[in-house]
């Protein structure tokens, strides 16, 4: 079994590197990105292979651990392509804080990135008619969630890096690959209307919200939805590159 895991590990890691070297020339690689993120979700899946007459699973495994992974080998093997000389830090504690992913550079923290596989359970972190919604319902009594402080101890999770590594608000990254089960189809928000409730709930400068699609209807886990990629990610590594 742990041969098997590391094999599946060095696959992503093969795909993870090709990113990195294709993007150091010159190629956008968004689209493969959200491409593997979807077989991610087939291979999580898997349980539904022994699915017969006396047995039937609908839970699969979340995918998040192997999408920082991913995401983390990325910028590893960009920084060695180009000699960057970061370090990258996977869910590596310090102090009170274990940031998904943090990057070093001459032993100082320099970028934190949260990676989010999907966001249903913090709707109203980026969706303002959820919000809206919620907030009402909290105040009408029909509902206990009072959304202002669950927003704020959101925020907290993304601004307790500031103190911890010395950072500031341009240093701290949130990685998300589509607005699954936060965009509804009945909502009228317009893509640049969450951009803007991000920037609204996070405190975040707008840029630092890296969403790799447009589509606001896609569906990785269903492979439902034409890819429409962003170049949110390639922006990000450019300016990281930068620093």
């Amino acid at each position: 079994m742990l041969e098997n895991k590391l094999s599946y590990l060095n696959s992503l890691d093969i795909i993870a590197k090709t990113l990195a070297v294709d993007f150091t020339n010159g190629k956008s690689i968004t689209s493969r990105i959200l491409e593997t993120i979807i077989e991610l979700y087939k291979a999580a899946k898997v349980e539904q292979e022994f699915k017969d007459d006396y047995f039937e699973t609908a839970y699969h495994s979340p995918i998040t651990s192997e999408l920082e992974f991913f995401i983390a080998r990325i910028l590893f093997h960009f920084s060695k392509e180009n000699n960057k000389g970061w370090k990258i830090l996977l869910r590596r504690q310090e102090g009170k804080t274990a940031p998904d992913i943090r990057l070093l550079k001459d032993n100082k923290t320099f970028a934190v990135i949260e990676i989010k596989a999907k966001a249903g359970w913090i709707q109203w972190f980026f969706s303002p008619e959820r919000y809206a919604d919620d907030c009402q319902k909290f105040e009408e009594g029909k509902s206990k969630y009072d959304i202002d402080a669950l927003v704020q101890t959101s925020r907290n999770q993304l601004t307790k890096y500031y103190d911890q590594f010395g950072l500031t608000n341009n240093d701290v990254y949130l990685f998300l690959p589509t607005l699954a089960l936060v965009h509804r189809k009945k909502y009228k928000t317009d893509l640049a209307g969450y951009y803007e409730h991000f920037v609204f709930t996070s405190k975040l400068p707008i840029e630092n919200f890296i969403l790799l699609s447009k589509n606001k209807g896609l569906d990785l886990s269903r492979g439902i939805g034409e890819l429409e990629p962003t170049d949110n990610f390639e922006k990000l590594i450019t300016k990281l590159a930068e620093k």
